[in-house]
């Protein structure tokens, strides 16, 4: 007899087992050995199961010397599809209290005949677990728990360790050994051959587990960093047109909602390319930055600073009039001044600017910034 099938042997009668395995043979053995002295005492037992794993416990039983025919004749042995199981007693999705009484009640009054005592196994909780319906499985747990208070039976559940290997399943897991009055753990534990062995075990599960749990934690924080990457333009720090793109799309809503209105701003730095072109990149990197910094110091805290081109940012000024606006682009001016620029740039920028609340949509705001910036760099400097 296998340390686990011991352990449950130990501990039936009114008990509620529950056994996580990682390979049907380690199952087969367990729930084999758990429902083997019933039916050799001429007690009874109830598989709840999939088809295959019925066929293997009664492979299991015939060559442990059970004559599974005669003791299925004799309601010794009752063996019943989950699935179908399941469905007798599912309303709306979710066990029904009464219709599961009625179903399970049956069964036992068959196998109970002549004051047998009964060892169930089932696995109808597994297969709502591998359906994600977590609520129902718990539920399930709990009205056999319910029903053990009606009559005399040892229940063992079986749940495959794959069902709880994403992240979020801590908790109904921890839930599940609540519900149960002894938990057989799987393979790699429960088949070690001493209680040093299994100490040593325990102590290498609690160091891997704060490993992972350090390791999630390090993902979690490169996850969070990468995501905000994601919405940032690496070479000056300000918002990318992906995030600016959603910033204009949500304060052109709250501006349609509380009538409230706010303006963008498209800032195109003048002559630019030829100045890239004949200074460097490097050189064109550093105006660049020297610039969000400008738009940084004229801009209200409030307000959303991005780059949304090569060399055009975009300024959201939140909850402000026309004249804020132009307020806005005399301070841009006045922080540009004061800038200490590369030798050979001759830096000016050309600004158009829109109200949301006069525009149709998001992109239609700024399309009538674009154009008026368009439009005032035409009149400087020729088509």
């Amino acid at each position: 007899m296998s340390t686990s099938a011991a352990h449950a042997h130990a501990t039936c009668g009114h008990h509620h087992l529950v056994e996580f395995y990682e390979t049907d043979a380690f199952l087969v053995e367990t729930v084999s050995n758990f429902i083997l002295p019933a039916l050799r005492d001429g007690d009874a037992a109830i598989i709840v199961a999939t088809a295959a794993h019925r066929h293997e416990f009664e492979r299991a039983l015939g060559e442990a010397g059970v004559d599974v025919a005669r003791a299925a004749r004799e309601d010794r042995y009752i063996a019943l599809d989950a699935r179908d199981v399941l469905a007798r007693f599912m309303v709306d999705g979710h066990p029904d209290r009464t219709l599961f009484a009625e179903t399970v009640g049956a069964v036992m009054d068959r196998a109970s005949a002549g004051a047998r005592a009964m060892r169930v196994y089932g696995e109808m909780v597994a297969l709502l677990w591998d359906d994600d319906d977590v609520a129902s499985a718990l539920a399930l747990e709990d009205l056999w728990n319910d029903f053990a208070g009606e009559r005399a039976f040892a229940l063992l559940c079986g749940y495959p360790m794959r069902s709880f290997d994403h992240e979020g399943s801590d908790a109904a897991f921890k839930r599940i050994c609540e519900q149960h009055t002894q938990v057989i753990p799987s393979e790699p534990y429960s088949l070690l051959p001493d209680a040093t062995e299994r100490s040593r075990a325990i102590a290498r599960m609690q160091q891997e587990n704060v490993a992972l749990q350090a390791e999630v934690l390090r993902l979690r924080v490169q996850q969070e960093v990468l995501g905000e990457l994601a919405y940032v333009d690496s070479l000056t720090g300000l918002g990318n047109r992906r995030a600016f793109d959603l910033h204009l799309e949500r304060e052109w809503a709250l501006t349609l909602r509380d009538g409230i209105d706010s303006y963008v701003v498209v800032a195109d730095l003048d002559r630019f390319k030829q100045f890239n072109d004949a200074c460097g990149h490097a050189t064109g990197d550093q105006v660049l930055r020297q610039f969000a910094r400008a738009l940084r110091e004229a801009a209200r805290s409030t307000d959303i600073v991005a780059r949304i081109g090569g060399d055009e940012f975009g300024v959201l000024l939140v909850r402000c009039d026309e004249r804020a606006a132009h307020s806005f682009m005399a301070r841009l001016r006045e922080a540009m001044s004061e800038r200490a620029w590369p030798v050979a740039a001759q830096i000016d920028v050309s600004l158009g600017h829109a109200s949301l609340q006069e525009s149709t949509s998001p992109a239609k705001a700024l399309n009538r910034a674009d154009a008026a910036m368009y439009a005032r760099k035409r009149s400087r400097y020729g088509s």
